[in-house]
C-alpha cells in the first residue's frame, strides 16, 4: 500500500470508506472545514455511485445483471461500454497480463476503483479545488497545481502489512515539479495473494508505478503482480514513452528499480 507521509498544516484531511476500501482527501485549497467536507462528500457521490454499477458484490449492481444474463450488453450502459473498452485496451497494452477476464466472470474491479477515482479528483478541479491529493486506498493522486510541500511528498511502505511491528516506508519520493502525479501500489502484504497471475513466472511480493496518468500506473502495478518477470520486460520497453516509473520488490526480497526512480528519491 502507498501511504501519505505528511502532517501538512491548515490541510483539511478528510477520510470516506467506499468499495471496501478508505479514499482520503487531504485538500489545501482556502477552505472552511464546512466547505471542505461538503465538496468531498460531492466527491464520494461519484464513488459511491461507481461501487453501485461496478461492484461484483452487490447482486443489483448493472456488472452483476450483466454477468448473469439478466441484463444483455446491448442495454449496458455508457460507462459500463466504457470501462470495458478499457479494459480490452489495457489489455493489449500490457500484453494480456492486465486481463479483466482471468476468472470465470468478466472482473473490471482492476480497473474500476481508479477509473472512479481520477473522475472524483476531475470533479474536485472542475469546481475549483487545485491543491490537494487523493489516496484511493493506497494509490494517490497530486493535483496539479500542488506546490511542493509534505503534500507533494510519497511514502512507499515496505512490503508488509501496515499491522506489522516492523511495519514503515521503504522510500519516500518528492514529486513535485517532476511532471508526474500518481504512484500506484500492488503486492499481497494486506490482502495477501488476490491477484490472478499466470503459473510460469517469476512472482514479485510488491510493486509500485509512478506516473502522470493515474489509471496507466495502477493497471500497470496490477500487470507486474500478475506477470513477474515478464511483464516487467515488456513494462521496460514502453515506460519511457508512457512516462512511467517502477521499483519492484521480488520474491526474496530484492529491489529492481527502472530508469528514473533515483531520480524521484526525497532528500529528508
Amino acid at each position: 500500500m502507498t501511504t501519505k507521509m505528511t502532517t501538512e498544516p491548515n490541510t483539511h484531511r478528510i477520510a470516506r470508506e467506499c468499495m471496501g476500501t478508505f479514499f482520503l482527501f487531504q485538500l489545501q485549497d482556502p477552505l472552511s472545514q464546512v466547505e471542505a467536507e461538503r465538496m468531498v462528500d460531492s466527491a464520494m457521490e461519484i464513488l459511491d455511485w461507481a461501487d453501485k454499477k461496478f461492484s461484483l458484490y452487490k447482486t443489483d449492481s448493472e456488472i452483476s445483471k450483466l454477468n448473469r444474463g439478466d441484463l444483455g450488453w446491448g442495454d449496458a450502459s455508457v460507462e459500463q461500454i466504457e470501462v470495458r473498452e478499457l479494459c480490452e485496451a489495457w489489455q493489449s497494452r500490457t500484453s494480456g497480463f492486465f486481463d479483466a477476464r482471468s476468472g470465470a466472470d468478466y472482473d473490471p474491479s482492476g480497473v474500476v476503483k481508479v477509473w472512479a477515482a481520477a473522475r472524483a479528483a476531475s470533479f474536485l478541479e472542475a469546481n475549483g479545488i487545485r491543491s490537494f491529493t487523493l489516496n484511493a486506498g493506497g494509490d494517490v493522486y497530486l493535483s496539479t497545481e500542488l506546490k511542493r510541500g509534505m503534500l507533494t511528498r510519497v511514502g512507499l511502505s515496505a512490503p508488509r502489512s501496515i499491522r506489522a511491528a516492523d511495519a514503515g516506508a521503504n522510500f519516500v519520493l518528492e514529486l513535485a515539479d517532476t511532471g508526474f502525479c500518481a504512484v500506484a501500489t500492488s503486492g499481497s502484504a494486506e490482502r495477501g495473494e488476490h491477484i490472478w497471475a499466470t503459473s510460469d513466472v517469476e512472482r514479485f511480493r510488491q510493486v509500485s508505478v509512478i506516473g502522470s496518468d493515474y489509471l496507466a500506473a495502477d493497471v500497470w502495478a496490477t500487470a507486474l503482480i500478475a506477470g513477474g518477470s515478464k511483464a516487467l520486460e515488456k513494462f521496460r520497453a514502453q515506460c519511457q514513452e508512457e512516462n512511467l516509473v517502477a521499483v519492484v520488490t521480488t520474491a526474496d526480497g530484492s529491489l529492481i528499480t527502472t530508469s528514473g526512480f533515483v531520480d524521484l528519491l526525497a532528500t529528508i
